[in-house]
């Protein structure tokens, strides 16, 4: 299947990352002023969402702007997990759309191959680390078990991507680097 994407100015896709972690720290801080535990747990998860998802290409961009790596544009596409061929993931990130970055192939190689690694890996380790913002949160908008949740999804999260990155994600491309 080819891959269909739509190809957004640099500052719509930052503007859009930045304006999604602003939901996520709306999200945050409203989450715990439902009285319905449903309505706070769904609030909290988009906070989580949105930590996780608009990082990633925003953390890209300013990394590889501070080492000298430019970026041609954002973009809507599909995700790389994509490839793994695992049946439910692959099949659902088939479907549901990312936000990518286009880089520079110029401005790439003139960067250093630790800058190129640094600016490769760094999406993958923001999407990591941000969503455990959330975890404090979770432990006091309801009973033990909705912490204990989002720490099981958080270190899901950690885990997944540590399998996927080294086979097709960004820590594949940061250990393709030559130098």
């Amino acid at each position: 299947m080819a891959l269909n994407y739509r190809k957004i100015s640099l500052a719509q896709g930052v503007i859009l990352s930045v304006a999604g972690l602003f939901v996520g720290i709306v999200a945050l801080l409203v989450a715990p002023l439902s009285s319905i535990l449903g309505i706070r747990i769904l609030v909290l998860l988009l906070a989580w969402f949105c930590f996780w998802f608009f990082s990633h290409d925003l953390v890209h961009h300013l990394v590889g702007r501070t080492v000298g790596i430019e970026f041609q544009y954002y973009f809507i596409g599909r995700s790389a997990i994509r490839k793994l061929k695992l049946p439910a993931a692959s099949g659902i990130m088939e479907k549901i759309p990312v936000l990518g970055l286009k880089i520079d192939r110029s401005s790439l190689e003139k960067a250093s191959p630790s800058e190129r690694r640094w600016m490769l890996r760094s999406g993958a380790i923001s999407s990591m680390i941000l969503p455990w913002i959330v975890l404090p949160t979770g432990y006091t908008i309801g009973p033990l078990w909705v912490g204990v949740l989002f720490t099981l999804l958080t270190l899901g999260n950690d885990f997944f991507t540590l399998y996927f990155s080294p086979k097709v994600g960004d820590f594949s491309a940061a250990r393709a680097v030559k130098g």
